[in-house]
């Protein structure tokens, strides 16, 4: 028993060691210039330690992935519950968000690399989704308090389906941008303008008498 769980342990180990040399190769020189044969050598493990834990090299960037985007998810959850406002909630939340996409790692796994590889895996695999988005998850959570206040008709899920668009549209934006610094600015100011309108045309809404109710025209 105590020599299975040693080999558990060292197994668990070569894992996590084939995940975070995989994870910054990834972000330093992307999916298609990472080899196999650069994540064994950095990682000190034989090949077939590699395919003991991972049918190749896409599942294993796979992995990387999910961690990545769970990080964020995370972050962007516990910014956004820092504010009692809706409003400031959302754009507190969606700003860690747009952070991210300044970052190496949230930059080249999740928002360049990840649609191609995890779409051709998915192919390969005959499958019809690459991946369940935490991100929608995270946007329902973000995004309900929000909702109920000045949306109360909106689906939520539509408007967290409606929102990950948006808001990958803007990651790709800052992700490609030859100044991504700049960018993330011209985003932020996008994303103020949008909850600012939203929060004027609710009160605007609010405000206003409701409109009588016209009668049917006559029926021929």
């Amino acid at each position: 028993m105590a020599v299975k769980r040693l080999r558990e342990r060292q197994a668990e180990a070569t894992r996590r060691q084939l995940i975070d040399v995989a994870r910054q190769l990834f972000a330093e020189r992307g999916y298609a210039g990472t080899s196999i044969e650069d994540i064994v050598e950095q990682a000190g493990v034989a090949r077939g330690a590699l395919y003991h834990h991972f049918p190749g090299k896409g599942a294993l960037f796979a992995a990387v992935y999910q961690i990545v985007q769970e990080e964020v998810a995370s972050a962007v959850v516990t910014a956004a519950l820092s504010s009692g406002d809706p409003a400031q909630a959302v754009y507190t939340g969606l700003s860690a968000f747009l952070d991210a996409c300044l970052q190496p790692e949230f930059r080249q796994i999740v928002v360049l690399d990840s649609v191609p590889v995890l779409q051709r895996q998915a192919w390969e695999e005959g499958t019809t989704e690459p991946s369940e988005h935490s991100e929608l998850d995270m946007l329902s959570q973000v995004l309900a308090p929000l909702a109920a206040t000045y949306l109360p008709r909106l689906d939520m899920e539509a408007l967290a389906h409606v929102a990950l668009g948006g808001l990958y549209g803007a990651a790709l934006y800052i992700a490609t941008s030859p100044e991504p610094a700049s960018a993330r600015v011209e985003a932020d100011v996008v994303l103020r303008t949008l909850i600012a309108g939203l929060r004027t045309g609710a009160d605007v809404a609010a405000s206003m008498p409701d409109r009588p109710t016209e009668p049917a025209p006559p029926r021929p």
